[in-house]
């Protein structure tokens, strides 16, 4: 049993659950159910109106792939390790070359 801070904090267990269900017969109907209920664009009339259903449409389109990162979350990029040391670092080399006399 995993320990939260708050009930509500979204796991790698969550995280699992939910692609476990997106592969089943149901979850693979749920987000093409879902995208069918997407607010239709206006093609034409007041520029307000327009402008607020295209909002309400890209809200949308994010929720969906919210979701989708909920079920899938991408991997946190590992900084690269540098197998070689620093080029200044003189004494991490040990070829008895120096690039400055301070040491």
């Amino acid at each position: 049993m995993e320990i939260l801070a708050n009930p509500s904090d979204w796991t790698q267990i969550d995280s699992e659950n939910l692609a476990k269900f997106l592969e089943t017969e149901t979850g693979k109907r749920l987000i093409p159910k879902l995208v069918e209920q997407v607010p239709v664009l206006l093609d034409g009339g007041e520029i307000n109106r327009i402008l607020i259903r295209s909002g309400e449409v890209r809200a949308f389109n994010q929720m969906v792939e919210s979701l989708l990162v909920l079920a899938h979350p991408p991997v946190p990029q590992q900084n690269p390790v540098n197998e070689y040391p620093p080029l200044e670092d003189d004494r991490a080399w040990g070829d008895g070359q120096r690039l400055s006399n301070n040491e």
